[in-house]
């Protein structure tokens, strides 16, 4: 069970099969977009349960010798079952954990405890080299439910996992606005729980840096990462503030709103900040901010919410970081100008965005 749970906690998520995402094969993945650990790392996923399906957000706040520090949010399907929910929850995963802990523990409630000793929410770095090096994985599922509003352990499974052989795997996910092929190494195996033996898979960033789980299924549960962000230095050509100096539309996805609203969610900050400082290093520029939508739902409403998410940017930036309001003007397109097909969770994360450009 996964009501008002968010599932996957830090760099996993729950995952299902409808949940798509591109995987290629390639030969070699040394000219892959490296994703490094840091702070402000964001991960957004596709989550899908028996509950419902809906998207997490997932923010590295810490990382110090003691371990790391994340927060994982969203808009989860309500333990009575009357709607979603708001949820943020903590986790602190120890480093120790993380160096060769075996035990994996990938659902929480809001009311549990930030720290669970001797579990780990992924792989720790001692397993994934397991897989890595002989292409073999042992680890115990700790099987979470929730009674009463609280969660409750409800077994404990070992499982194992072989790589599947062949090419590497490379998985399209939107990093940093760009569509960006993943190397991954895929397992399949199988977990004991209550009913009987039941199938998992996984798609695992190969990185023993950052072995990110890009996309897992098991247990009736779901998940895929859509988006991943991360801060890149203002130089760097992708940066917001190159690609307006380029005189180039740079378009952002690390602005996030709540469902089917102009709420901007508190994730969004890191990147208010930046666009905040580009206008105050560059006073002479003005910017466009135009709203774009997925295709989920009718053309009017969809115009409406594009319309009043831009105008949401602007709000902020005018009344949280002090830039002039006639710096800034705003259109809304809704979802007349698509990147990618609405018919899967990632194009529909590639349609939500909102796009800078200089006038």
């Amino acid at each position: 069970m996964c009501s008002r749970v968010i599932c996957g906690l830090a760099i996993v998520s729950c995952i299902s099969p409808q949940v798509a995402l591109a995987a290629d094969s390639a030969p070699a993945a040394a000219a892959a977009t490296r994703i490094p650990f840091v702070v402000d790392l964001l991960t957004a996923r596709a989550v899908s349960t028996p509950e419902g399906d809906y998207e997490t957000l997932s923010v590295v706040q810490k990382i110090d010798a003691s371990g790391y520090r994340i927060v994982k949010s969203g808009e989860v399907p309500g333990d009575d079952g009357g709607g979603l929910v708001k949820v943020v929850i903590p986790r602190k995963v120890m480093a120790a954990d993380q160096k060769s802990a075996r035990k994996m523990r990938n659902y929480f409630h809001t009311g549990d405890a930030q720290t669970f000793p001797g579990t780990v929410p992924d792989f720790s770095a001692a397993a994934f080299h397991d897989l890595r090096s002989t292409g073999k994985i042992a680890y115990t599922l700790v099987d979470v439910g929730v009674m009463f509003g609280m969660s409750v352990v409800k077994g404990e499974y070992p499982c194992e996992l072989a790589r599947v052989p062949g090419p590497t795997p490379m998985l399209t996910v939107l990093v940093n606005g760009r569509s960006t092929k993943l190397p991954a190494i895929h397992a399949k195996g199988s977990c004991n729980n209550a009913s009987g033996r039941a199938p998992y898979e996984y798609f695992i960033l190969d990185d023993p840096a950052n072995p990110l789980i890009l996309k897992w299924t098991g247990g009736g549960n779901s998940s895929a990462v859509l988006r991943i962000e991360f801060p890149v230095p203002k130089e760097s050509p992708n940066s917001i503030e190159s690609l307006l100096t380029r005189n180039e539309v740079a378009q952002v996805y690390g602005i996030y709103f709540s469902f089917n609203s102009a709420d901007i969610r508190p994730e969004s900050e890191r990147i208010l900040k930046e666009i905040a400082g580009v206008l105050k290093a560059h006073p002479d520029w003005k910017l466009q901010v135009d709203g774009h939508t997925d295709g989920v739902g009718n053309d009017a409403a969809n115009l409406d919410l594009s319309k009043r998410r831009s105008a949401a940017v602007k709000a902020a930036l005018v009344g949280r970081y002090g830039i002039a309001d006639g710096r800034l003007s705003t259109a809304g397109h809704g979802e007349s100008s698509p990147q990618a097909t609405n018919d899967t969770a990632e194009g529909r994360a590639r349609n939500r965005r909102v796009e800078l450009r200089r006038n």
